[in-house]
């Protein structure tokens, strides 16, 4: 078991290391192998700062295989693209289907903005979005939630490319 390797790239981005955190043991209801289930930027792996959560010590009989997702892992998750700069986007109004009556310019958000109509009458916009902070989740027995904290910066296109 020592020589394998325990990390698998889950993309370009972020790789997840699931190195054993225990030796594997047996007892008299399931057989256990812990491990750690974290998810790293590939270009600057870095602790999560989220606390790390205990495993729970039981098992269902009834079930062939247990799989545990803690928020920790989630989080890693969140803090890894976080730090890898992927989550953000360029929204244009190419990205928005044609049968959807919105398009991301200033004519739309007329009536909402007036001044950056008259500033910048018909102009297509580019709404850069992206996550300031890591996202973070939250597990219970209903579900999984999700928080994300961002800014939307309003971009207007103009004739010579630059915004």
């Amino acid at each position: 078991l020592s020589s394998l390797d325990l990390t698998t790239n889950i993309d370009s981005f972020c790789y997840i290391d699931y190195t054993l955190v225990e030796p594997p043991f047996v007892d008299n209801d399931a057989f256990f192998v812990n491990g750690k289930g974290e998810i790293f930027n590939r270009h600057d792996p870095e602790e999560c700062p989220s606390p790390k959560q205990e495993l729970p010590a039981t098992v269902n009989k009834d079930r062939m295989v247990s799989l545990w997702v803690t928020e920790y892992m989630l989080n890693t998750a969140g803090f890894a693209y976080q730090t890898t700069g992927m989550l953000q986007y360029n929204l244009t109004s190419h990205d928005i289907p044609s049968k959807v009556p919105i398009t991301i310019d200033t004519g739309f958000f007329k009536y909402f903005i007036p001044p950056l109509y008259e500033a910048y009458p018909d102009k297509e916009l580019t709404l850069w979005i992206r996550v300031t902070e890591p996202v973070t989740f939250e597990v219970a027995t209903d579900g999984v939630s999700g928080k994300a904290e961002g800014v939307i910066e309003w971009l207007v296109n103009m004739e010579d490319g630059s915004y």
